[in-house]
């Protein structure tokens, strides 16, 4: 049968209230096009569903048979309007970011931090693997925002949004002071003690890409996994590291570390935000739409 399921909602409204008039009431609609609704769906499957009572009306057998089925089919369908009136209103739902640590720690905290107090309600998950890990999942559809350091080799289905210019310095603490205000020659960086990300990481590849073109050979004293690593060496003082100027703006500020006088023309990066998309995720387009808004003010 091609019935029209407008005639199915009038039908439970009816056996719900147990009455045209209330049905016509809630439905905001006059009695006699409830009844001529009620007399169509009868008509269409050769059925009579209701007893009609002076105070009311009653199921029949029938009725009761079909009222049992419409019943679960219109809990179903409030269940879901309902789960996404929350999911617009942010009152339910899930994000999924990929960032780096140090990305993480050093600029999105604050953010996921006030987001979060916002829309208490949503589910944060957060990746932190290596970029071409993050890369991967985002383009599976695992993660639905990626933070990470550009240019970088992604798949053409990703858009970019800058956040901010990144700046490669090197950095020590005071367990290095002779280094402090010195004007260091290219060729000195084959001396230092040099705390590096392991070969292969983008920051790395332009690194060597550098030292290559100025016929530089460094041997680094240590190799890490990740900036974070290298901020808290550095720190410790283990030895000078090349860090983001931009992630160590509190201890420079505060001088645990200070910045060595040398000039890196390295390419240009950018912190940017990356997102797939395929994603049809409303609560990752509301949370994009949140970073927008914010990292302009």
């Amino acid at each position: 049968m091609n019935i029209n399921l407008e005639l199915y909602k009038v039908f439970y409204y009816v056996a719900k209230n147990k009455s045209i008039s209330r049905a016509a009431n809630e439905l905001l609609i006059s009695q006699p096009a409830i009844s001529k609704s009620i007399k169509t769906l009868e008509d269409q499957i050769n059925t009579n569903l209701f007893i009609r009572k002076r105070d009311g009306v009653e199921l029949t057998e029938a009725g009761e048979t079909i009222y049992k089925k419409i019943k679960e089919a219109m809990d179903l369908i409030y269940s879901a309007e309902n789960d996404l009136k929350n999911l617009i209103n942010m009152e339910s739902g899930i994000i999924n970011i990929g960032a780096s640590k140090t990305i993480l720690h050093e600029f999105l905290m604050p953010y996921i931090n006030s987001f979060h107090k916002q829309y208490p309600k949503i589910n944060i998950r957060i990746f932190t693997n290596n970029q071409a890990e993050l890369i991967k999942k985002a383009k599976i559809g695992l993660i639905d925002v990626l933070f990470t350091n550009l240019p970088a080799n992604l798949p053409k289905e990703f858009e970019i949004y800058k956040l901010m210019d990144l700046h490669d310095c090197f950095a020590a603490n005071n367990s290095f002071i002779q280094y402090k205000n010195k004007k260091i020659q290219k060729k000195d960086l084959e001396n230092l003690p040099l705390l590096l990300l392991t070969k292969g990481t983008a920051t790395r590849i332009r690194f060597d890409d550098y030292c290559v073109q100025n016929n530089i050979k460094v041997f680094p004293k240590m190799e890490f996994g990740s900036n974070t690593l290298i901020k808290e060496f550095t720190e410790a003082g283990f030895g000078i590291g090349m860090l983001t100027e931009e992630h160590i703006k509190n201890e420079l500020e505060s001088g645990s570390l200070f910045k060595l006088n040398i000039k890196l023309p390295l390419k240009n990066k950018y912190l940017g935000m990356v997102l797939n998309t395929d994603s049809k995720s409303l609560v990752s387009k509301n949370f994009i739409k949140y970073i927008k808004n914010n990292i302009s003010n």
